[in-house]
């Protein structure tokens, strides 16, 4: 079976989601379905990790899906992806992506 690891920067970023989400409508229900579209990508894409859309502007290696409104950024790893940040597709995500990963 493909693997998914997540990086403590992109666990952040679940988190925050999974707040925002849950304030905003008010429904942790929402925000836990929302994880779990995204739980549920990053699993195909662990079986197919070169399935995403390549990101040279990022790093070597770097790709990415959309899950709804979100972004997922990932690197390809022997037998799955390790998830780097999940981020807002409205963000500047080079900008963010870069501060975070100087």
């Amino acid at each position: 079976m493909a693997r998914v690891e997540i990086t403590p920067t992109a666990e952040h970023s679940l988190d925050e989601i999974y707040d925002y989400i849950g304030q905003e409508r008010k429904s942790p229900v929402a925000a836990a379905n929302v994880l779990r579209r995204i739980s549920n990508k990053c699993e195909t894409y662990a079986t197919q990790p070169l399935g995403g859309e390549a990101r040279p502007d990022l790093g070597e290696g770097v790709r990415c899906f959309p899950v709804d409104s979100f972004v997922v950024i990932y690197r390809p790893i022997d037998g799955g992806i390790v998830v780097l940040l999940v981020i807002h597709g409205a963000r500047d995500i080079p900008i963010v992506y870069r501060e975070l990963f100087r």
